[in-house]
């Protein structure tokens, strides 16, 4: 598992920041979910192939319990993809299965729905249901045997300014800094505080390929009032020195550089000089020995 892809599950295994997305997305602003509602699932399940036992992980998944009788009401996964894939539908139906399979023997078994979180700034333009990654072998087969399953995906830099304002949580600012970049190339941060300084940060620098915005971690304090227009100001400062320190270095590399050469051509001068001197070596001879100019060798007065 990478490091990216890890960055990008911390924020949204919150259970206020799940809670806030599926308000926000999947309920239109209407608040169903409260984090309290939210517990954790498990986001490993295996499967059996070749006669090899495999496993397979989700990003998030939590149940969503009934706060009077303590049951699931259904599980939720969700998945964070920085690109797009064109087995999308295949991966889904698999940690939907499994889950499914897992109730097997449950009285009454719940609901699992996942959630594709896509963090990319061009559209999802892979298919959004199985029918999109199957290919049709024979039109012969009528519609009544084919089967379908849709995903949900949800493209968070296309997001409206309205969805935007809905959010409660920090996922607010990872969505207004994506819309942001695809739209203005450049960001305005809100002045709201940010709660997980840590996961926001992480998931800015994963969705961004900036490491500049983990850098400024050690710089900010998890718990604190910490604003993301402060964040944002500290990150700033951050590329700008970052931005200095590799102009100066540069220019030590191409000043060493430069003085390298420049002994380099005194040296082979002062071989040409002697042989001038002390030999009957032609000029010719002298430049090929010396790879210097012919006319510079020329030029050398004795």
């Amino acid at each position: 598992m990478g490091a990216k892809d890890v960055s990008e599950k911390i924020l949204v295994a919150y259970s206020d920041v799940a809670a806030d997305i599926l308000n926000v997305l999947v309920c239109n602003g209407q608040r169903l979910f409260e984090p309290e509602m939210l517990q954790e699932a498990s986001v490993v399940s295996q499967y059996k192939m070749d006669g090899k036992l495999h496993h397979q992980e989700r990003d998030v998944a939590k149940f969503v319990i009934d706060k009077a009788t303590n049951a699931i009401i259904t599980c939720c996964g969700f998945e964070n993809q920085t690109k797009v894939d064109n087995r999308m539908p295949l991966r889904v139906i698999g940690y939907d299965g499994a889950s499914y399979h897992n109730q097997q023997n449950e009285a009454e078994p719940y609901e699992v729905v996942t959630f594709v979180l896509y963090f990319g700034e061009h559209r999802w333009h892979a298919p959004r249901n199985l029918q999109g990654c199957i290919k049709r072998r024979c039109d012969k087969i009528p519609d009544t045997m084919r089967n379908d399953y849709k995903i949900n995906v949800f493209e968070i830099a296309y997001l409206s300014q309205e969805q935007i304002d809905m959010f409660q949580s920090d996922f607010k600012y990872v969505a207004e800094y994506m819309v942001q970049k695809r739209t203005n190339k450049e960001y305005q941060p809100s002045s709201g505080v940010v709660k997980h300084v840590d996961a926001v940060l992480k998931l800015l620098s994963a969705v961004s390929g900036n490491p500049n915005f983990e850098l400024i971690i050690p710089d900010v304090e998890e718990g604190g009032l910490v604003t993301m227009d402060a964040m944002i100001a500290r990150f700033e400062q951050r590329a700008e020195a970052r931005g200095e320190a590799r102009g100066e270095a540069r220019g030590r590399a191409e000043g060493e550089k430069y003085g390298e050469a420049r002994g380099m051509l005194q040296k082979a001068l002062t071989i040409a000089t002697n042989l001038k001197r002390s030999t009957n070596m032609s000029d010719e001879a002298i430049a090929e020995l010396t790879e210097l100019p012919l006319e510079q060798v020329k030029a050398i007065s004795v």
